[in-house]
């Protein structure tokens, strides 16, 4: 079983932030409402991959549902796939990745803190903007979306993270990087 991991901050005032948007996206995935684990304290929904899961803690700490996981279940590091916002990319822009770096993101600081291993997948959504000149600005992460970047993430990349997802599990993450990581 694989367990998808998306990172963000609970509450309203964090909902549509670029820090947020995996769970964005995630919401966009299974419309019809998560279910609260209070050991876990995290939301989580079954879906065709796995067991996917919003930690309800602030992003520093999201590593702790692995510790919870581990505890109750046995499972490699691989089996691990993280979604998160990476200020590092433009907006719109989807990377998989596998055995890397922090980059700087609490939240995966955590994840690795917790898990003791940075073997896991991640899939990184660009929150950035690239101006005319093609010169990448990065935005403050609290910052909402606006209309039209929800839309997109709606239409756009939910369903291309799902196609992800899906690619993983049936063909493994070498060939979801292979080709999704395309430009």
């Amino acid at each position: 079983m694989l367990y998808i991991i998306g990172l963000g901050n609970p509450g309203e005032k964090y909902a549509l932030t670029r820090h947020n948007v995996a769970w964005v996206v995630l919401d966009t995935l299974f419309p019809g409402g998560w279910n609260y684990h209070k050991y876990m304290n995290a939301e989580v929904k079954t879906g065709h991959a796995g067991l996917y899961i919003k930690p309800q803690t602030f992003m520093n700490n999201s590593g702790e549902v692995i510790s919870f996981l581990k505890k109750e279940v046995d499972f490699e590091p691989e089996h691990i796939i993280v979604v998160y916002d990476d200020i590092d990319l433009p907006f719109g822009t989807i990377r998989v990745s596998y055995d890397r770096g922090d980059g700087g993101h609490n939240g995966l600081k955590s994840i690795v803190e917790h898990l003791g291993s940075s073997a896991y997948i991640r899939i990184r959504l660009g929150v950035s903007h690239k101006d005319a000149h093609g010169v990448l600005h990065k935005p403050n992460v609290l910052s909402n979306f606006s209309k039209t970047e929800r839309e997109t993430i709606q239409d756009n990349l939910a369903p291309q993270v799902e196609r992800i997802i899906t690619s993983i599990v049936e063909e493994g993450r070498d060939v979801a990087m292979n080709r999704y990581n395309q430009k």
